[in-house]
């Protein structure tokens, strides 16, 4: 396994731990690691359950999912002062 799916591992098993002891509810941790309409399941019924470790291990599972779609943050070069945004002076 990868780094990334050794920790998406991880909290997949917490997951199923803690939700096997709040709900009584069971989840498949390699169904989970592997299928991303699962996975999206599995964290909306995390969120339905009052327990603050279970919506951070949600959204760390959002954040390292392979299979989610990454948000890119574009970064717009602002000119510093004094640094022109021109290439030569304006006549």
């Amino acid at each position: 396994m990868s780094g990334e799916m050794e920790i998406l591992f991880s909290l997949a098993g917490r997951m199923h731990v803690l939700l096997r002891r709040e709900i009584n509810r069971i989840i498949d941790v390699e169904w989970m690691c592997a299928d991303a309409a699962y996975a999206k399941e599995v964290l909306k019924l995390a969120r339905t359950v009052d327990s603050d470790e279970l919506h951070k291990l949600a959204e760390r599972v959002e954040q390292v999912h392979p299979k989610f779609p990454r948000i890119e943050h574009i970064v717009e070069h602002i000119p510093a002062m004094g640094e022109s945004k021109y290439m030569t002076t304006l006549r």
